[in-house]
């Protein structure tokens, strides 16, 4: 099997979520080849799942397809996340070329979903009631949509409440932190549905972090982005549809 790019990272996916481009990611993995494929967390959205079944075919293809590309050689590595914490039981477990974890890292970079470096998420009630709003957010603007209106509205929730959160916990510079501690020169996450691709200067020029690079996977809702790693060791950060 000839793989295209060294790596895949796709992050907050968030299948059982009818907010989910579940075809667009399917697009993505069936012209993918990668020689390891890194599930950065929320892959499945269990806590809509608990609460409704929401489950289309396209949600099966993908993990068909991803099970597929395992069965030819593809290293598939899930890194739980919030969402789908109901994996965490399973974590450090093998199943043929799929590894569950918790963190991981791969090239001296540090890849975790992030969600434990997330104030707001340590509250694991307003985290789920988040959740939800988001969700219904979703439902507003399909309305919209139906009635030609292109502004998101979930989109404008999620700019506005997320970068207060992210202002609040310091995230991509805790990330950046967890990186050093691990002696990683970078760090591959995502949770925040923010793609990124920089170098961290670090609040007040912290000199422990800086030069840190961080890459943020973004999401499947909004975003459709990924990040690949190229044969020539280059990260590019990249948009399916865009």
């Amino acid at each position: 099997m000839k793989h295209n790019v060294k790596a895949l990272f796709i992050s907050d996916v968030h299948l059982g979520s009818k907010g989910c481009n579940a075809y667009s990611v399917l697009s993505l993995l069936k012209k993918s080849s990668p020689e390891y494929l890194f599930i950065v967390g929320d892959f499945i959205d269990g806590w809509l799942l608990q609460r409704r079944h929401y489950w289309p075919q396209v949600n099966t293809n993908v993990i068909q397809r991803i099970l597929k590309l395992s069965k030819k050689g593809t290293t598939v590595v899930y890194l739980t996340g919030n969402h789908d914490e109901f994996l965490r039981q399973y974590e450090n477990l093998e199943f043929g070329n799929i590894e569950i974890v918790d963190e991981y890292i791969y090239d001296n970079y540090l890849i975790i979903h992030g969600d434990k470096y997330d104030g707001i998420v340590k509250l694991h009630w307003l985290g789920k009631l988040g959740g939800i709003g988001y969700e219904m957010a979703i439902n507003v603007d399909r309305f919209f949509k139906s009635l030609g209106v292109k502004w998101s509205f979930s989109k404008f929730l999620k700019d506005k409440v997320k970068e207060a959160v992210k202002f609040v916990t310091r995230f991509e510079d805790e990330l950046a932190e967890q990186a050093r501690i691990r002696g990683c020169k970078g760090v591959i996450c995502g949770h925040i549905h923010k793609p990124e691709n920089k170098t961290v200067v670090g609040e007040n020029e912290d000199p422990w972090i800086r030069g840190i690079h961080y890459m943020n996977c973004g999401d499947w809702i909004e975003n459709n982005s990924y990040i690949v790693q190229l044969h020539t060791g280059e990260y590019k950060l990249c948009y399916q549809n865009k």
